[in-house]
């Protein structure tokens, strides 16, 4: 029960916007576009956002940034599996979805592909910035990754990422780099998220 709460907190969290959504012309901007999907996702609007998601993937795919790509194909195995996606079967039953190989009845299975190939994005930026010494990324990087690791339930996967996402975060503040870390929305310090993170996860 716990986990199934954890995974829906996560979708919320992902694809759902506390905001007012207004309507404005579209961008070319690959990130704008992931933003202006979660909009139309918290709108009930999952055709829209399926379409920005996609044009955001086909994008992405074309540039050197693993962990943006890695982001987008995230939102996309969300997406997949959202409630409104659910909220929209006959829909999708009888017109699919822009992806033709994804079906109403296999879209879980398609949704851990996404999301594995989201884990693997991390996993090449991570090596990035480790090279680079970039340690003030690899901390959001990690914490990121944790997320996906929960939809997947693949509970300590996503506590050794938190863990990893900590020391990271410790590392560059002893590194003293120009760039600190971002700290989660909603969290006054980077402990204080990290903490919150591991104990709704169930991490020891």
């Amino acid at each position: 029960m716990k986990k199934t709460l954890t995974v829906l907190i996560l979708l919320s969290a992902l694809l759902l916007s506390s905001c007012i959504y207004v309507s404005l012309p579209e961008s070319s901007d690959p990130a704008i576009k992931l933003e202006e999907a979660h909009r139309y996702m918290a709108q009930g609007q999952p055709l829209a956002a399926e379409r920005l998601i996609l044009e955001a993937i086909r994008i992405y795919e074309t540039e050197n940034d693993p962990e943006a790509l890695g982001n987008a194909y995230r939102d996309f195995g969300a997406f997949l599996r959202s409630p409104s996606v659910a909220q929209r079967e006959q829909t999708y039953r009888e017109a699919g979805f822009l992806e033709s190989s994804i079906t109403y009845d296999n879209r879980f299975e398609k949704s851990g592909e996404y999301l594995d190939r989201a884990i693997a994005q991390y996993n090449e930026a991570a090596n990035r910035y480790q090279a680079r010494g970039r340690y003030d990324l690899l901390s959001m990087l990690y914490y990121n990754q944790a997320s996906v690791y929960l939809l997947q339930n693949n509970t300590g996967m996503a506590c050794t990422s938190y863990d990893q996402s900590r020391s990271a975060y410790a590392e560059s503040a002893v590194r003293n780099t120009s760039t600190k870390p971002e700290i989660p929305r909603g969290y006054s310090s980077f402990h204080e998220a990290i903490t919150a993170a591991k104990n709704q996860a169930g991490c020891q």
